[in-house]
């Protein structure tokens, strides 16, 4: 048995053409009464990071999986409120209105994750489990770190309020890619560069975005619905940081650290994040 899916394409409040993907298992009638299951990307990633997901969760559930604007042929254009919980919500909702999902299950991945936790925080009665993997709570980091570490693009920030925009993907790409940045050689680099270079017009406004979502430990500590964390051992010094506030403030949650995953823990180790998360649903 395999899996089908269809790229359909909604119309947000602004006008702006937004797609996402269906994926249903070949054997559909198993899922037909089991509530949705909608994946969240992050930034630059795109549908495709959750490929490794789909013959297992479509087993138990229709997958819906939404690009964010600017990825995988969603248009660009941002309204002049984007963010986190503006947005990126509405934008997700428009989505779910048009598939008729009252109630899901919840995957955010990265930024993705801070999306996935915004919805939960407006909408926690819709959310049957919530499932976060590295989420980008930058917020949650230290008063300094927030200010000047380089994964929350405080130095792009400043240099494109400083007019200056032509460094910005050879700026944000090694913090985004990690230690695998400088394996690559020079050609490598620059393919790669030159490839994302049509995001460019992206990656501020949505660094600025992150950095303006305020989430509190308060905010972990009133988080409503079931929620598992997975975390990288091998993913950036920030994200462990992020996780211990996670264990400080919610000990009650079950948080999967993966023994030699990085960021994308989802790709690293698929079948162990796959069964996790059926054994999760399923409870």
């Amino acid at each position: 048995m395999g899996t089908g899916n269809e790229v359909r394409t909604v119309r947000a409040d602004d006008g702006v053409d937004l797609r996402y993907e269906v994926v249903v298992h070949d054997d559909a009638s198993a899922a037909d009464h089991a509530l949705p299951i909608v994946l969240l990307h992050g930034a630059l990633a795109g549908r495709r990071t959750f490929s490794r997901q789909h013959q297992a969760l479509a087993s138990i559930g229709r997958l819906i999986v939404p690009s964010i604007r600017g990825h995988d042929g969603s248009e660009l254009t941002l309204p002049p409120d984007y963010g986190i919980a503006t947005s990126d919500i509405r934008d997700l909702c428009a989505v779910l209105d048009t598939e008729g999902v009252e109630r899901l299950h919840l995957i955010g991945h990265s930024s993705g994750g801070a999306t996935a936790f915004a919805f939960a925080q407006a909408f926690a009665d819709r959310i049957e489990r919530l499932i976060l993997i590295e989420p980008s709570l930058f917020t949650l980091l230290p008063t300094q770190e927030l200010a000047t570490g380089p994964h929350t693009g405080a130095a792009i920030i400043e240099a494109a309020a400083a007019g200056s925009t032509a460094a910005v993907m050879p700026q944000f790409l090694p913090h985004a890619v990690g230690s695998a940045w400088q394996a690559f050689d020079d050609d490598a680099k620059s393919a790669l560069i030159a490839k994302m270079a049509p995001m460019e017009p992206f990656i501020v406004p949505h660094l600025r975005a992150l950095r303006n979502f305020t989430v509190e430990p308060a905010d972990l500590k009133a988080l409503r619905p079931p929620t598992l964390l997975f975390y990288g051992q091998n993913s950036f010094e920030f994200e462990a940081r992020i996780a211990a506030q996670w264990r400080a403030h919610r000990p009650d949650l079950d948080l999967i650290l993966v023994e030699g995953a990085g960021h994308n823990v989802h790709r690293d180790y698929s079948g162990l994040v796959n069964g996790a998360i059926l054994s999760f649903l399923n409870s």
